[in-house]
């Protein structure tokens, strides 16, 4: 009997020596070379991208307040179709605004819509400087309203999948009621909504919008007049900081330094509680807002 347990208790002390040497030793080793496998380490990133930014991983939607909603659009797309490939690499909701008639317009708004982002048409109009030439497809205010309706379905087809509208230029259009009136019905009855660029203080956008029920929303913010990435960057950053609460547009275009800015600036946002959405979502919101108001 006092063999038996002497076996019992030497068998009992191997079992936790073993066991001891796996949670001290050996697990620790086996989650080291999990989490060190596909290139990722124990902070998460990825192995980035080609200029070195690192990839980091969105936090859960669900476990971060919204602290503040915004949406970004790329405008002037359909010069650089390899820029607006590397835009799309980011883990956001971006979305493409794209002129007419450029030479990669077509190709860019299809690559752009395989990957699920959100079109727009970037609708060029009159400007107030004769000296500032709108490119092909513009609205002109000498026009009349059929000239108007033919020459913004002509600009609708040359951009596929266009599910929303915003003007290129267009601070003497955007001025006269009329004419802007008769391109809101003509999108509003396709069921096309439109964003505001806001290149004139006395844009008459939102008194038209509200006439004719188009879902609409403006500009709160030009992300990059000047093309430096660390000014971008500052001011992306710093506007968010001051703004409220409310809902925001801001528009940047396919420049290296809005790219940089962007890839550094998503993660943080997320961290902030900002959340991205498709600018239709704005616009639909807003629209909705505005109507309720009205019935008060």
């Amino acid at each position: 009997m006092k063999l038996y347990k002497g076996r019992f208790g030497l068998i009992l002390c191997l079992i936790t020596l073993i066991a001891a040497y796996w949670i001290l030793f050996r697990f620790p080793a086996e989650v080291h070379r999990e989490r060190g496998r596909g290139g990722k380490t124990d902070a998460g990133t990825e192995e980035g991208y080609p200029d070195g930014t690192p990839v980091l991983p969105p936090p859960s939607r669900d476990r971060l307040p919204v602290k503040k909603t915004i949406a970004i659009l790329i405008d002037d797309v359909g010069y650089n179709p390899v820029a607006v490939e590397e835009l799309l690499k980011i883990d956001v909701p971006l979305a493409f605004a794209v002129l007419p008639h450029t030479p990669h317009a077509a190709a860019a708004a299809e690559m752009i819509h395989e990957k699920g982002h959100e079109i727009l048409l970037h609708l060029p109009m009159e400007a107030r400087d004769a000296s500032h030439d709108p490119g092909p497809g513009a609205l002109l205010r000498r026009m009349g309203e059929a000239e108007i309706r033919r020459q913004v379905e002509e600009d609708l087809a040359a951009v596929p999948h266009a599910i929303g509208v915003n003007n290129h230029m267009g601070s003497a259009f955007m001025e006269d009621e009329g004419k802007l009136a008769v391109v809101f019905k003509e999108l509003q009855a396709r069921g096309v909504f439109f964003i505001d660029s806001l290149t004139t203080p006395t844009s008459r956008g939102e008194v038209v919008a509200r006439k004719t029920g188009i879902s609409f929303a403006k500009r709160g913010l030009f992300l990059d007049n000047d093309q430096n990435e660390e000014k971008i960057f500052a001011n992306l950053m710093n506007n968010l900081e001051k703004s409220n609460g409310s809902p925001m547009v801001i528009i940047g275009h396919p420049y290296p330094g809005t790219l940089k800015a962007l890839r550094k600036a998503v993660p943080l946002l997320r961290l902030r509680g900002v959340l991205i959405v498709p600018p239709s979502e704005l616009a639909r919101t807003n629209s909705e807002e505005k109507s309720t108001d009205g019935n008060e």
